[in-house]
């Protein structure tokens, strides 16, 4: 049996980062898996998304987020590519090495939920966009 996938390309804006949250939810949702892997799906997701918007330092109004679902029967792939500078969110961010909560940064939170409810996490950056592919198990 082959897995059913979906892409849909967007632009690099609040409104947009939006709507790629509602196309992940109607998706997930069609493809009948639970509130719980829809929730999950969604966060990484918007996780990635919000990271482009906040960080990625968009260029033109080119710029993009491409985002493909692909139901796997034990859960859901991901694949994440934007044209935003580089950045590898399979790295260890300065969150997850702080030995307090005094001498934790701010950042990197979202990141650590991405690892937490996703799994198969890889990264890679061809020069002309950043590809970030990861399996949200079903629950």
């Amino acid at each position: 049996m082959n897995a059913a996938v979906e892409t849909r390309t967007f632009g690099v804006t609040s409104g947009e980062v939006a709507a790629i949250d509602t196309w992940v939810a109607q998706v997930a949702s069609r493809w009948g898996e639970s509130e719980r892997t829809v929730f999950r799906t969604r966060l990484c997701i918007a996780e990635l998304a919000g990271n482009v918007l906040e960080h990625g330092a968009a260029r033109s109004s080119d710029d993009y987020i491409a985002v493909t679902l692909s139901h796997l029967g034990d859960g859901i792939g991901v694949e994440f590519r934007d044209s935003g500078r580089p950045f590898d969110p399979t790295t260890e961010s300065a969150a997850t090495r702080a030995k307090s909560i005094e001498s934790a940064t701010p950042g990197g939170r979202g990141l650590m939920l991405i690892r937490a409810y996703a799994g198969d996490i890889a990264y890679c950056n061809d020069g002309r966009c950043n590809r970030i592919t990861l399996k949200i198990r079903s629950a």
